[in-house]
């Protein structure tokens, strides 16, 4: 039974650090997609957007979300985008991703 026990919890470990590694590599693929061809991160990347290398030591999750949705509410002369309409899944992976950028 001990076993049983230990081979289950091993189990449930394996599958919550592979359900991790999707969503960062989903967040991953949706700045890929996205954000790449304009914003570098390390050193890889456009060049028309700032660096977003340690973005996520200069702004906070809230910041970073509103930046996505209103790019031009900071900046009116942004060429970014709005990511307003993207669904919440995808937005949320992408903040993760982002918020890993330290």
């Amino acid at each position: 039974m001990k076993r049983v026990i230990t081979v289950i919890a091993a189990f449930v470990l394996v599958a919550l650090i592979t359900v991790s590694a999707q969503a960062e590599s989903k967040g991953e693929q949706l700045f890929a997609q996205k954000c790449a061809a304009c914003h570098v991160v390390n050193g890889k990347g456009g060049k028309l957007g700032p660096e977003l290398t340690g973005i996520a030591i200069r702004m906070g999750g809230k910041d970073l979300q509103e930046k996505l949705e209103n790019p031009k509410k900071s900046n009116p002369k942004s060429f970014m985008p709005s990511f307003k309409t993207l669904p919440k899944a995808d937005m949320d992976a992408l903040l993760d991703y982002l918020k890993t950028l330290k």
